[in-house]
């Protein structure tokens, strides 16, 4: 398995129509990890994965599992999450200040004027994103 890979150990919670819920077992260190967003933490030592894949069928309740997501897919919410945010929030905020001058440091206002609208955007299409995270699940 490749180190650039984000691996969870856990156990199936729940089945639903193409979605598991997992359980993690170990300890997740997430810090930093853009993929973060799509958990769901409950407590420190665990966490529960929601995951959209169309090999639900095959899993139920109790099965112990491996989910590991492909460094292509961490490298794609890390585009979304970090990268573009901060390239709109520059190009704003230069563009501001370069086309209207007398704005001054209301630039920077909207700048996160900017930053929110993207935000809500983003929120509006997590779903659709998070069908696009790739998943490999593998019984234990």
């Amino acid at each position: 398995m490749k180190k650039e890979n984000v691996t969870h150990r856990g156990v199936i919670e729940s089945v639903g129509n193409k979605i598991l819920i997992i359980r993690t077992e170990d300890e997740c260190r997430c810090d930093g990890c853009a993929v973060v967003a799509l958990c769901n933490t409950k407590d420190k030592s665990s966490e529960l994965l929601t995951i959209d894949t169309p090999h639900a069928a095959d899993f139920v309740p109790g099965d112990r599992v491996e989910v590991t997501a492909t460094s292509s897919s961490t490298l794609r919410a890390t585009w979304w999450a970090l990268v573009l945010p901060t390239l709109i929030f520059v190009g704003v905020i230069l563009g501001a200040r370069l086309g209207f001058p007398s704005l001054g440091g209301w630039s920077i206002a909207v700048g996160f004027v900017a930053l929110g609208l993207y935000d809500l955007v983003l929120y509006k299409m997590r779903r659709k994103l998070a069908q696009k995270m790739i998943w490999k699940i593998t019984k234990i």
